[in-house]
């Protein structure tokens, strides 16, 4: 067994304490959100929506094809998650339990799974050698399940997820080659030594609380939501986070259902909430500090990689920032466009520098 791994894996166990911290201030609240979807039987809808994710490098204001190079993902919403013959939600509910979040008096439950992929490269993709120092290739194929707990009379929501994926296979490596021949530009060619390469399984819990500090609500311009963020993950990322997010415009949807920073790379799987009656369009805005513990995509897990980094590696503190717009297109119909920064994650070498990338998704509820 690799040492180094195994003792990233056993650092991680230290999120446990900080997750148990964060569960225990659950309960430490105030008053009411408003917008939850019931039915007729005072229960989640069975479908509420769906997410379709597209985040590339090229889609920021920079021309780059490295680091987190993409990803691809959709998002379903509504009791369906859970009530499928095949769902990860009951293993997201065990964990939940065990952390006294799930099962509550007076707290709605609302679901989501997602489906995706993403993909992180070199800045050289045309060399088929390692690069010492720069990023190592890696992708992940994952599925996943979240919930968010909305409770009466409080001005808080807590969200949770679990997922489970394959690194290192071949299925997104020749998808990006596939992406390049269409577009015309160089085929990468150093994914034999991807991290994990052959494949290998993976699996993260998340965890978040979030508050609102102010909120508006008019109908027109003016609106506005501002609230915090603060959460944990344990997995193939381990991590604690603090955010702050703004949204500002014309905006009907609940402040909770609008969450910027339960990002990882790519978004989280959220609820969908259908817009009563406002026809939205607003801009959005973020900052979050995480401090890494252990991060799969750069320091591997217990498979050989011929690229990998130690803890020591990495640096102790990340800041990202991103600024977006989103617009509704029709009674059901989002889109969402954002530009997103984060500081290097390795302390040196060609890979420490800074990461952008674009996000575009359009969201559709029923």
């Amino acid at each position: 067994m690799d040492v180094r791994a195994l003792r990233s894996w056993i650092g991680r166990l230290g999120c446990r304490a900080l997750m148990a911290a964060l569960v225990v201030w659950l309960g430490t609240s105030r008053a009411a959100p408003a917008g939850i979807q019931l039915d007729g039987d005072g229960r989640e809808p069975y479908a509420t929506g769906s997410i379709v994710y597209l985040d590339n490098d090229a889609l920021s204001a920079a021309q780059r094809d490295e680091d987190y190079t993409g990803g691809l993902a959709i998002t379903l919403a509504g009791r369906r998650t859970r009530e499928w013959p095949v769902s990860i939600d009951p293993v997201l509910g065990l964990v939940d339990q065990a952390l006294a979040l799930a099962g509550r008096d007076g707290v709605f439950e609302l679901h989501s799974a997602q489906l995706g992929a993403i993909a992180f490269t070199p800045a050289e993709v045309d060399v088929a050698e390692v690069i010492p120092g720069d990023r190592p290739y890696a992708s992940l194929l994952y599925w996943a399940a979240g919930r968010m707990y909305l409770r009466e009379a409080q001005r808080a929501a807590y969200h949770s997820s679990v997922s489970i994926g394959m690194l290192g296979l071949e299925a997104v490596p020749e998808l990006q080659r596939a992406l390049h021949a269409v577009i015309g530009v160089s085929e990468p060619r150093g994914w034999a030594h991807q991290i994990s390469d052959g494949g290998e399984p993976t699996l993260r819990y998340t965890l978040s609380r979030q508050d609102l500090f102010a909120s508006r609500r008019g109908g027109a311009w003016g609106d506005y939501d501002f609230k915090s963020t603060v959460g944990a993950s344990l997995g193939y990322t381990t991590e604690t986070n603090a955010a702050l997010s703004l949204r500002w415009g014309r905006i009907g949807t609940p402040w909770w259902s609008f969450p910027p920073e339960r990002v990882n790379y790519i978004s989280e799987p959220v609820p969908v909430v259908r817009s009563p009656g406002t026809r939205e369009l607003f801009l959005w805005a973020g900052a979050k500090l995480k401090t890494p513990i252990y991060n799969a995509f750069l320091q591997g897990q217990f498979r050989d990689s011929d690229l990998r980094y130690d803890h020591g590696d990495l640096r102790p503190l990340v800041a990202e920032a991103w600024a977006g717009a989103t617009a509704q297109l029709g009674r059901s119909l989002h889109l969402s466009w954002v530009m997103r920064y984060q500081t290097s994650e390795l302390r040196e070498g060609p890979g420490d520098r800074e990461l952008l990338w674009g996000s575009l998704f359009i969201t559709h509820s029923l």
